[in-house]
């Protein structure tokens, strides 16, 4: 029933994000607190400090939050899509999956609207939510911006990047062209499973 009780939450938090996303959102409305005060959270905790609630309790936060109607402002939205970008995963049979992949398309969205609110920080968070979506769904990124340590060499790798789109498009967001990731960074040789 746990899983059925998270897809109930995901449901209504995805209602409540369109339905603030829709309205004019006022850029001069103070930020929700606790959101802005999970996102510190989030990004000190990307650089080893340590805090007492979880990536889990962040997003469980975040949930209640937009449940409750509290993500209004372009900064919300993008320090809960933030947060949703770093939902946990796990290793099932020797490959890395994610415990909870709608959470990146959730958080898309919210990046999405924050930056059409003005955010422009939100800009890259857009591509590297969608990335996060898509290489945990189809296997193959779309932007370039989702990358993978090889477990079995240490090695930094992109995952499977979908060549139809353009440097136009990742530039738009903040993605460096493609060729320039792959003189960085090795791509994974894993094929991608482009639904139809």
């Amino acid at each position: 029933m746990r899983g059925g009780h998270s897809l109930v939450r995901f449901a209504s938090a995805l209602v409540v994000c369109t339905l603030a996303s829709v309205g004019c959102t006022n850029r001069t409305q103070s930020s929700n607190a606790l959101v802005a005060e999970l996102a510190r959270e989030d990004r000190e905790s990307r650089t080893g400090k340590e805090f007492k609630r979880t990536d889990q309790d962040r997003i469980d936060l975040i949930y209640n939050e937009l449940a409750n109607g509290r993500v209004n402002t372009p900064a919300d939205k993008f320090g809960a899509a933030l947060i949703l970008d770093h939902s946990p995963m796990t290793f099932r049979d020797n490959k890395l999956v994610a415990k909870s992949p709608d959470n990146y398309l959730l958080g898309h969205y919210l990046a999405k609207a924050a930056m059409e609110g003005g955010y422009d920080d939100a800009k890259p968070l857009v591509a590297m939510t969608i990335d996060r979506y898509l290489s945990m769904t189809t296997g193959c990124q779309k932007y370039g911006s989702n990358r993978f340590i090889n477990q079995a060499t240490g090695a930094e790798e992109l995952a499977p990047v979908d060549r139809t789109t353009t440097d136009e498009e990742r530039a738009r967001y903040g993605i460096a062209p493609l060729s320039k990731l792959l003189s960085q960074y090795r791509e994974q040789k894993v094929a991608c499973h482009t639904p139809q």
